[in-house]
């Protein structure tokens, strides 16, 4: 964790961690250590660190991604619905189709199924040959789900 910072490990709070270090820490560094965190499965540190980081880079596509990440593995739907929408709003059509993907997971993890199903079109619209995109689509298509008006 923070391998190339390691004299802020001592600070207390991330946020104060994150005020000084970003000076010398970049966004991929941040990202880096997040994953450190997640991969010792220390969750909550890392979404702690994870939600600094986006406070204080918030259109920092490093952050943006690791962000999603750590709240899809704590399974806060609402978070990572909000953290992929804004990615993808923010790569626009450079967005890849796994993203894509993640979040027609999310929002059907949720439960927002008219959602999924039009963030999925949307998502082939940009990649359609994307064969997770196209099982997402066919799968909510077959249980009779329309499109909700609503889409990134």
């Amino acid at each position: 964790m923070l391998h190339a910072a390691p004299a802020f490990l001592a600070k207390t709070s991330y946020s104060a961690l994150l005020t000084s270090a970003s000076q010398e820490l970049s966004p991929a560094k941040i990202r880096q250590s997040i994953a450190d965190l997640v991969g010792q499965n220390r969750l909550a540190e890392a979404d702690v660190l994870s939600h600094e980081a986006l406070q204080r880079f918030p259109q920092s596509e490093d952050i943006l991604v690791i962000r999603a990440l750590v709240t899809q593995v704590r399974q806060d739907w609402p978070a990572a619905s909000a953290v992929l929408e804004k990615l993808i709003n923010l790569q626009g059509h450079a967005a890849q189709a796994v993203t894509w993907g993640q979040w027609v997971r999310v929002l059907r993890c949720q439960g927002d199924d008219a959602r999924a199903m039009s963030v999925a079109a949307q998502g082939l619209a940009n990649h359609p040959q994307d064969s997770q995109l196209l099982a997402e689509f066919n799968a909510l298509q077959q249980v009779g789900i329309q499109p909700a008006l609503k889409v990134a």
